[in-house]
């Protein structure tokens, strides 16, 4: 990779750009902006709204604020995608930027307010210019080039049919009408790809891959040969299953094998005679199941979100995916578990921070929507990380558990010094790249070391990972960057502890010190 420093901004220019006040904005209203101006949040006293639901406040709202964001009309210019109230009452009303009625693509505004009284606005908005509002492809066409430019088979395995989305992609100041076709398929690679067609021409504008590929990432016996107790298992006419059916959640969690089949249609139950798993075949599905549902009651016990939708789906896993396969990847609906190539690495499932991770990618996607690409899809892993590192609290280091003796790897990643596995850990240091989507795993290192910061100082992994789960879930787009990230996290932690708070200034400091203002 080619590392390129960011040019390092003058204080006085970051204190003018990032926390500037418009002329004859209310006292305590501030305009955030990242560091090429680029407006991202305005918090503050922003004054009443009226309207009798909250996307006619957020409407309301959004024309209070147009003079910062650069729109004239909120109406037209927005349509509301969900609303949301948080426990302190405040609403968090979340809506995508349209162009001729369609959405534009990872552009979005999220209104906070509290019973008409608007206490911010996060924003994503881009003033863009429509090339067309007219397709020429249809749906079909624009599936078959998507297909074509991945090498993907139209009868390939697929765990998600493709299907076309018209939208707008941004691209410069210019919108450019487009198809977004999504599909995962099983096989030798895995994937599962957003690929985005332009509706005039088919040309392809953008593809992203959203399985990370880390290679570097009753009672049974697991992974690592401990016997884990209070393995909820499921009877069923003499035989049990590893389903989990003992949560508060509309579906379970599952957990089947595929027995070294890189296809999904070659799946099986797990099942056991004694309920006392300690076969070698079973030990990946007991991890994979075990820590599943730790890190279901995790959420539940700490942010009462039931299941990764908030809405008590089943917690899907598959171990034993293909042949010493290195890897563990969350497909949009559920978990898939390599062996490991048994030199470097045991199975995937066979360690708690990594199955917390891939499950937080998916809580991600139902909450942020951090488009996996650059600044934001650094922070959709490191976001996982985060979760990762909470819910199992051991150490700072990602993966440790998998990794073997002898190979070549002792962890993926450490939050407390990413620099010890090449990441920067400062944005002087911030990895300019065309790989892996930008750069995600190797710049995630800068929010990462900006978490442990943050925890470190309040001393609790606990409290932190709260502050970071109510900024994905009330204040970031799907576009936030690092900046914007800082912002939405402080909105965060004020909104749970206070403004004037020691934990409010132990996470200003923390983002300080990696640079990122």
């Amino acid at each position: 990779m080619n590392k390129k420093m960011i040019a390092t901004l003058v204080l006085s220019s970051l204190v003018a750009s990032a926390f500037a006040v418009n002329a004859g904005a209310a006292p305590d209203k501030q305009v955030l902006k990242d560091e090429n101006g680029q407006v991202h949040t305005v918090v503050g006293q922003l004054g009443k709204v009226s309207g009798a639901t909250a996307e006619e406040r957020a409407l309301n709202a959004l024309d209070k604020a147009k003079g910062e964001f650069g729109f004239d009309k909120a109406a037209g210019t927005f349509k509301v995608k969900k609303s949301h109230k948080d426990e302190n009452g405040t609403t968090h009303t979340k809506l995508d930027q349209v162009i001729n009625g369609i959405p534009v693509f990872a552009q979005q505004m999220i209104v906070h307010e509290t019973e008409g009284t608007v206490e911010g606005i996060t924003s994503g908005y881009q003033a863009l210019t429509a090339n067309t509002d007219k397709a020429r492809l249809n749906d079909k066409k624009a599936i078959q080039a998507a297909l074509a430019s991945t090498n993907t088979a139209s009868d390939a395995a697929f765990t998600q049919a493709p299907a076309a989305e018209l939208l707008y992609f941004p691209q410069g100041d210019q919108a450019i009408l487009s198809y977004k076709v999504s599909f995962a398929a099983d096989g030798e690679t895995p994937v599962r790809y957003d690929v985005f067609v332009n509706a005039v021409d088919g040309t392809i504008l953008n593809t992203i891959n959203k399985v990370e590929h880390t290679a570097a990432v009753g009672t049974g016996v697991g992974v690592d040969g401990v016997t884990k107790t209070g393995l909820n298992t499921n009877l069923k006419s003499g035989t049990y299953y590893l389903e989990d059916v003992s949560k508060p959640m509309t579906g379970m969690i599952r957990t089947r094998d595929l027995r070294n089949s890189t296809f999904g249609f070659f799946i099986y139950n797990m099942t056991d005679a004694d309920n006392h798993w300690d076969a070698s075949t079973q030990r990946a599905g007991v991890d994979a199941h075990y820590y599943a549902g730790m890190v279901y009651d995790w959420y539940k016990n700490n942010v009462n979100r039931n299941s990764i939708n908030d809405a008590g789906m089943s917690l899907e896993s598959r171990v034993r995916y293909g042949s010493k396969y290195n890897n563990a990847f969350w497909d949009g609906s559920q978990m898939t578990y390599g062996d490991g190539d048994g030199v470097n690495f045991r199975a995937f499932s066979g360690a708690l921070d990594v199955v917390a991770h891939e499950l937080t990618h998916g809580v991600t996607e139902y909450t942020s929507g951090l488009v996996y690409q650059n600044q934001s899809g650094a922070l959709n892993e490191s976001w996982s990380d985060a979760l990762g590192a909470t819910i199992d609290s051991n150490d700072w280091l990602m993966g440790e558990d998998i990794c073997l003796p002898g190979g070549t790897y002792t962890a993926f990643r450490s939050m407390q010094d990413p620099t010890l596995y090449g990441d920067p850990a400062h944005m002087n240091d911030y990895i300019n790249t065309t790989d892996d989507n930008g750069g995600v795993h190797s710049n995630s290192g800068i929010p990462n070391k900006a978490f442990y910061n943050f925890a470190t100082a309040i001393g609790s992994r606990n409290n932190a990972a709260k502050v970071w789960y109510t900024a994905s879930r009330d204040y970031m787009t799907s576009s936030t960057n690092f900046s914007g990230a800082r912002a939405a996290t402080l909105q965060a932690a004020s909104a749970l502890y206070g403004s004037g708070s020691s934990t409010y200034t132990a996470l200003q400091n923390a983002w300080s010190a990696v640079g990122v203002y």
